[in-house]
């Protein structure tokens, strides 16, 4: 045979590997999207109602009152404008979009954390193979997209999957700009650093391991990198001014709030508290299943810290995380940003286990268990639909004016959002004096008060007495009556 022939052939079976592996990368990521397209079509009226429902409302204000990014808007308390300070909102400006070109559809609200989560899976996918083999990298993605955890909140209408976009892209750009000495790819790495803190502050512990990476590569140079200072300017520099100014306008400044209020007090003791502790034995098997939480903690005591500590110092920042914000919030998807390294290390420790005589069989079998886990935690929430208080809100929509400031009898925003209504929530001002409370809306401008099917939360039965007895009732078929206040 000639070299030239043989030269040929070596192309062309290099050709077909990157054929092959192209064409398994494209499967796996069609099967992560694919299984998050049942129940795309849902309302927000389900799991995390009012987190969902406060996010899809700040794109029906962009569209309804004002199209400018850094001005979000909720529907309460009291009348517009209401301006918020939350995460840059990414999510919400493009569903905005979508609403505006093709119509209010909750398949395309929930088709932009979709995309944003499938783009983070194949982020994930480049960063395992600078760690691993293509087999094991799959396997992450795999583990990656069947978690109960990034099952349910990649498709609900929130900023986690956008956290997790641009917190992956913003680790691999890092270490492929540091490894291969590419300035502008670290400079790059800053933009989307930048992007997902202020999406989700926690993202800011991935910054970590970017730093041990650093280290290892440049170790005692680390601090004459101009591209590293601008890095770090740029990633910390965006969401300080973007959060320090949204405060300055809004009426309620929830990130400065939840820092000063709940986060700094109790910074190194809330992981020690009864409520952190049943928090996490509760929440981590719901949202990682005991098998995955196993391969977590097989991955970090199995890992070769020599050629792959930036992994493991990523496993401990994440920890960090854990015990330092989640126990203080305690709000399930908080746990979604451990899930990329959770996934890594599960699936090199399924590597690990397919070196047994039966390993390739016990593997699949753990991957099989965590995906039944998944499915039987996941569909019940898919399922649900909060019926009632849809069924309410139809009502209100039919019978108040679209401008009508209302009450809702609820403190959940729920209500309020799904009735496409501007007021205010009960308890929110005077949660001791119902009835003071009421009068102090109706000064401002309430003109309707809607209980959730009758029910009003947190009542004695005083704030329910006062309004059958001074105000119009509209008599609604099923429990679902409305009050008129002026």
């Amino acid at each position: 045979m000639s070299l030239t022939s043989e030269g040929g052939e070596a192309i062309s079976a290099e050709k077909m590997s990157r054929v092959s592996r192209a064409v398994v990368t494209i499967l796996l990521l069609a099967f992560i999207t694919a299984i998050r397209l049942p129940y795309i079509a849902n309302s927000p009226y389900e799991y995390d109602s009012w987190r969902q429902s406060d996010t899809e409302s700040i794109a029906l204000n962009f569209i309804e009152h004002r199209m400018n990014i850094f001005f979000p808007q909720l529907n309460y308390d009291g009348p517009l404008p209401n301006y918020v300070q939350l995460e840059f909102q990414m999510t919400t400006w493009l569903i905005a979009w979508l609403y505006r070109w093709f119509g209010h559809d909750y398949a395309l609200a929930r088709a932009v954390p979709i995309g944003f989560f499938v783009i983070s899976a194949y982020a994930l996918l480049l960063i395992a193979r600078r760690y691993v083999t293509d087999r094991t990298a799959w396997t992450a993605v795999l583990l990656y997209g069947i978690m109960p955890v990034t099952i349910l909140y990649s498709r609900a209408i929130m900023p986690e999957s956008a956290a997790l976009c641009c917190m992956l892209g913003a680790y691999w750009l890092f270490v492929k700009g540091v490894e291969e000495s590419k300035r502008g790819l670290v400079v790059l790495s800053g933009v989307f650093m930048a992007l997902a803190i202020a999406e989700k502050i926690p993202a800011v512990f991935t910054g970590i391991p970017l730093i041990a990476v650093a280290v290892q590569a440049y170790k005692h140079r680390l601090f004459v990198r101009t591209e590293l200072w601008i890095f770090a300017a740029i990633a910390l520099g965006f969401p300080f001014l973007y959060f320090q100014w949204l405060s300055t306008v809004a009426e309620f400044p929830f990130v400065t709030g939840i820092a000063t209020k709940h986060i700094w007090p109790h910074l190194l003791e809330s992981f020690r508290s009864n409520e952190a502790l049943q928090f996490f034995r509760t929440n981590l098997p719901s949202t990682f299943t005991w098998c995955g939480i196993g391969l977590f903690v097989i991955g970090l005591l199995c890992l070769d810290w020599r050629r792959h500590w930036s992994l493991g110092v990523w496993a401990i920042a994440m920890l960090l995380e854990l015990a330092v914000i989640v126990a203080t919030i305690r709000f399930d998807y908080y746990l979604i940003l451990t899930a990329p390294v959770a996934a890594l290390l599960g699936a090199q420790a399924l590597a690990r286990i397919g070196r047994w005589r039966v390993g390739k069989a016990a593997a699949a079998a753990v991957i099989l268990a965590i995906g039944c886990q998944s499915y039987a935690i996941a569909v019940p929430l898919l399922q649900g639909q909060q019926t009632v208080l849809m069924q309410q809100a139809a009502w209100v929509q039919r019978y108040t004016p679209k401008n009508a400031l209302v009450v809702v009898g609820t403190d959940d925003p729920s209500l309020l959002n799904a009735s496409r209504r501007i007021g205010w929530r009960t308890g929110s001002l005077l949660p001791d004096d119902p009835v003071k409370e009421l009068n102090a809306f109706i000064a401002d401008g309430a003109r309707y008060f809607i209980p959730l099917q009758g029910h009003i939360d947190g009542d004695d039965g005083r704030l329910a007495a006062y309004l059958n007895e001074r105000f119009q009732r509209i008599e609604i078929p099923g429990g679902y009556s409305i009050y008129k206040l002026q």
